[in-house]
């Protein structure tokens, strides 16, 4: 009990820490949080107008087939619509995810490298700052290409396992009661094993290291830690699931512009509460190569904090 409260305590420090990172180049923290916030806002406007609607008439055209005579010619006519319509929903759906996973990548550069410059308490002009991220973006790709890989292979899984367990069931109160156990079991163990994926995308920003090679240094250097990240983990994965059942309940056919705008708070708090995580997880990559006994000065792209005068001139304050 005395160890789990030390955990807590620690817990509660990184995330003061956090807050005071943030607060410590407010300029700078808040430009690279803005501009993020906005594309995720215009990425959830384009679910709403685009993805929403097609899922809603894809709903209301299927369930008219049942009723229909297959002998008809309307019933062949009926179902080429809704193939047309899956069609576009298939075409939407991979442009969605496609743009969401851009900004997600170029959201965990900007705020990493924010970050580690106000960690390090070295100055850079907002003007200079998309250059030196874009540099980076190599690395971090690869690494996050491995981690969504990982991500698919074990949701996979947990059909896998799910589905002779719903075939096993009689009941539906039975069913509904395995599926959510094993989802809680499989999101809890996800949150273990997020923590070497959110390390591994901070080395392979900040350091020569990606891929496979991130993944395991971040394995290495987490030891002693994990206690804590996965606490953080949850943390912040519980809250961002609150936000989303919130998101959900959202019904634009009810005063669709109070609707719309109470949805994009919504997803700016989600998105808030993942780059907040970002800064905790820049913030233990230093705290773990301190404890490793390693030198902290050896990043990748030195250049960010080994600028030449001219260029740290007229700084942020």
């Amino acid at each position: 009990m005395a160890s789990f409260l030390n955990v807590l305590k620690e817990v509660v420090g990184i995330l003061n820490e956090s807050r005071k990172l943030f607060l410590k180049n407010k300029k700078l923290m808040l430009s690279v949080l803005v501009f993020p916030l906005l594309l995720n806002g215009l990425v959830y406007l384009f679910n709403v107008f685009a993805i929403k609607p097609e899922i809603t008439d894809l709903i209301q055209e299927s369930s008219l087939i049942p009723m229909m005579d297959p002998s008809n010619p309307e019933y062949l006519a009926h179902l080429m619509i809704i193939f047309e319509d899956f069609r576009h929903f298939v075409v939407s759906s991979y442009i969605f995810a496609a743009v969401s996973s851009i900004i997600n990548l170029l959201s965990v550069l900007v705020i990493v490298h924010a970050s580690a410059l106000t960690h390090k308490d070295d100055n850079v002009k907002i003007k200079d700052f998309p250059a030196l991220t874009l540099k980076s973006w190599k690395g971090p790709l690869v690494t996050y290409s491995y981690i969504v890989l990982f991500a698919l292979g074990y949701w996979f899984l947990f059909f896998i396992v799910l589905f002779p367990l719903l075939l096993l069931s009689t009941k539906l109160d039975s069913m509904v009661a395995t599926s959510g156990a094993l989802f809680v079991l499989f999101s809890v163990f996800e949150s273990y094993l997020a923590i070497v994926w959110y390390l591994s995308l901070v080395i392979s920003i900040l350091e020569e290291t990606y891929g496979i090679q991130a993944l395991g240094k971040a394995s290495k250097i987490v030891k002693g830690m994990k206690p804590k990240l996965f606490l953080l983990n949850l943390f912040f994965g519980l809250l961002s699931f609150c936000f989303a059942q919130v998101v959900r309940q959202v019904d634009l056919r009810r005063s669709f512009a109070v609707t719309l705008t109470t949805g994009l708070v919504l997803v700016s708090l989600i998105f808030a509460v993942r780059m907040f995580q970002l800064v905790t997880y820049s913030l233990a990559y230093f705290q773990c190569k301190r404890l490793q006994g390693s030198d902290v000065e050896s990043l990748r792209d030195v250049e960010y904090t080994k600028l030449s005068s001219n260029t740290l001139m007229g700084a942020l304050p």
